[in-house]
């Protein structure tokens, strides 16, 4: 930029300041204003997935349970608002969670109302493992139940409904999640021990029963980018996976994000830390069924469920769905390989 020196009364010249004319003054505040809105629309967001926080590039929203999977029945039940499926993602935290912000007080007092005639109903049933019974009504938002093997609760707070089933004749870990859950805002990241889950967060520092919270993320600014985080309990007795190995089973078999994987690079399996545990980390060309082409960026951490402290099962991956762009420019390879360098290095234990 050129700038000008202005002899004039007051002007300061004569301390050697330099003054620009009024129209480039006006031009540059124009520019640092359309910079400081451009920075604004891509500030990080803060985001808790497990007992873990990542720092997402952008704003972004969580994939959620869908209205329909509390009011009936519905296949792939975790979506997005436009009900684009998130297939990857998981609410498992000592028992199976149903989150959604899309049923309505009077939906949800629907819910409950038919939960409880079935309850009743139950009671004349011969059969032990299909009678349900109230166990405490804990205000008029919640109610929790219990069966022969399986418990539970509904409640709903503040414009969200939840719901929980567990494994387990027992009703105290339906009450626990119960009297310990509340609703969080997208972006806020308790500071207390406990578990995230989308829009909820469960407070607890006692060792978890069970733990595999996957959520997916789709970035607004650029919804081809799609960010999935999972943090699951490492259990005794599953496959004894290695992070390489564990990384080419997720290409080649558990996601199954296309007809045909290209893993970039002579040796394109690296080194890369999750929370400063030493994992595995892979960038590829995917060739959908379709054979269009999109990028993907994988990190994997084995676990240990041996170790003293909770080591769980890591891993992120960071995708390119070129047919999700609603009409925007689709990040690059390279882009989104520096979208997933940078989540997967702002990846702590919360």
């Amino acid at each position: 930029m050129t700038t000008l020196n202005v002899l004039s009364p007051g002007s300061g010249a004569r301390y050697g300041k330099t003054v620009m004319p009024p129209k480039m003054r006006r031009s540059a505040a124009l520019l640092l204003f359309m910079l400081w809105v451009a920075q604004a629309l891509a500030a990080p967001q803060e985001e808790c997935v497990g007992r873990y926080r990542l720092t997402l590039p952008s704003e972004a929203e969580a994939a959620m349970t869908t209205e329909k999977a509390f009011t009936g029945r519905q296949s792939s039940p975790i979506r997005f608002s436009d009900d684009a499926i998130a297939p990857l993602s998981s609410f498992l935290y000592n028992g199976t969670f149903l989150i959604s912000r899309n049923v309505s007080q009077d939906e949800f007092d629907v819910v409950v109302a038919q939960a409880r005639s079935n309850s009743a109903a139950s009671a004349q049933s011969p059969y032990a493992d299909q009678r349900f019974s109230v166990v405490k009504v804990s205000g008029k938002q919640s109610w929790v139940w219990k069966a022969a093997t399986t418990s539970g609760f509904f409640t709903y707070i503040d414009g969200t409904a939840i719901s929980f089933l567990a494994r387990s004749g027992s009703e105290q870990r339906a009450v626990d999640a119960l009297d310990h859950i509340k609703v969080r805002a997208d972006g806020e990241v308790p500071t207390t021990p406990g578990v995230c889950l989308p829009g909820v967060f469960i407070s607890s520092s006692q060792p978890d029963y069970s733990r595999e919270v996957g959520v997916t993320f789709r970035l607004k600014e650029h919804p081809d980018v799609l960010i999935y985080f999972r943090d699951a309990i490492a259990l005794t007795g599953q496959p004894n996976f290695t992070s390489r190995q564990k990384n080419e089973f997720v290409w080649t078999s558990e996601f199954g994000v296309g007809k045909a994987v290209k893993l970039h690079g002579a040796f394109p399996w690296r080194t890369v830390k999750l929370d400063g545990r030493e994992g595995v980390g892979s960038f590829a060309t995917i060739t959908r069924r379709d054979d269009s082409t999109d990028y993907g960026y994988l990190v994997t951490v084995q676990g240990d469920p041996d170790a003293a402290t909770d080591t769980p099962d890591l891993l992120l991956y960071v995708e390119r769905n070129d047919a999700a762009s609603q009409g925007k420019t689709p990040v690059t390879a390279d882009e989104l390989e520096k979208i997933g360098e940078e989540v997967a290095a702002s990846i702590r234990r919360r």
